[in-house]
């Protein structure tokens, strides 16, 4: 039997048979919308969070602000009021001295006049310390029920946080609910399309052939890591998690490395001797047609979902037939799980 060329190779990989999907199920639609929804009622509440806090800084900054103002104006009144107390003394003695004086025949006119003009300055000085207090005990009044409403917006404010700090843990207690119950059914539905994808490949893959019992020769595995593993008649199946290498299970020459379609990339080893592997899922391919590969060369990268699972196909070719690979494995590599 011919090799199948790379270029027939990517002709089979995009023909008609990898088009078909899975349809999404309901549920998994239900759950995606209610996410969506949930996540955007979230960040409706983080916003509204967030301008409150806002506002309850601007009114904390404003209370200090007025506080200290406070505390400056009460400092003037009281000085002020005793600045107006000597004054007044002082007025007291200077209307006792005048009236003394003006009983006297001794003294002239003009010093009676002088003394009636001190009278006159030092009342007009207690007058204006006098303004000058109700003017700042005005202020003080003032900036007292600004300070009362400001306490009163801050205690209003805390209350509006609070409950939306309620609001928020409820909503959030609910989103990561259906996040986890999205996600399960993610991952059915990813694994349904894989189960499918691999078995479209396989079969496309796969001329009607006897399919060899015995294995030539024992190959390592392309992943190190992984969850489990499922082996089929022909490829074996590793689930794994997170982002690893993808390591080559032998030495050979890479034949192929590429996209297929929009289910995952592919890269084909040639070991010689007809014998052919194929790695199939998502990856991050770090080499080329032709490139000269060691046992155990990283060939790529797995593109993994961060906590979710994902699968990666591995398959060994004879003469560009499936064998059944398992057979070709370390069992004692593989069956370390």
């Amino acid at each position: 039997m011919k090799k199948v060329s790379a270029a027939l190779f990517i002709a089979l990989l995009s023909t008609k048979v990898f088009s078909v999907a899975p349809s999404m199920p309901r549920d998994l639609t239900k759950y995606r919308e209610e996410v969506l929804h949930l996540g955007a009622k979230l960040n409706t509440i983080e916003k509204e969070i967030g301008s409150k806090n806002d506002l309850y800084l601007s009114s904390i900054e404003s209370m200090k602000q007025f506080g200290d103002d406070l505390k400056m104006y009460q400092a003037r009144l009281d000085k002020l009021k005793d600045e107006q107390h000597r004054a007044e003394i002082d007025n007291q003695k200077i209307l006792m001295n005048y009236l003394a004086q003006e009983s006297d025949d001794t003294i002239e006119d003009w010093q009676k006049k002088a003394h009636l003009q001190l009278l006159q300055t030092s009342q007009n000085k207690w007058k204006q310390k006098g303004e000058e207090i109700v003017s700042f005990q005005e202020k003080i009044d003032e900036f007292t029920v600004k300070l009362d409403e400001l306490k009163k917006n801050e205690a209003e404010l805390q209350v509006v946080i609070s409950e939306l700090e309620k609001r928020k843990k409820t909503a959030m207690e609910t989103y990561l609910t259906k996040v986890e119950k999205k996600n399960e059914l993610e991952e059915k539905f990813q694994e349904r399309k894989l189960h499918q994808k691999i078995a479209k490949v396989k079969q496309t893959f796969s001329p009607v052939a006897k399919v060899q019992a015995k294995a030539e020769r024992i190959f390592a595995r392309p992943l190190e890591d992984f969850l489990s593993y499922q082996s089929s008649p022909k490829g074996v199946t590793f689930k794994y998690k997170a982002v690893q290498p993808v390591k080559a299970v032998g030495s050979g020459k890479v034949v192929f490395s590429g996209d297929l379609a929009s289910y995952g990339q592919v890269v084909m080893l040639d070991h010689g001797n007809d014998l052919r592997s194929v790695i199939l899922g998502k990856m991050s391919i770090k080499v080329k047609k032709n490139d000269q590969v060691k046992d155990g060369e990283v060939l790529g990268y797995t593109q993994g979902l961060g906590s979710e699972a994902d699968h990666l196909y591995f398959e060994i070719r004879k003469k560009n037939t499936a064998q059944n690979t398992i057979l070709w494995l370390d069992l004692n590599q593989v069956s370390k799980i």
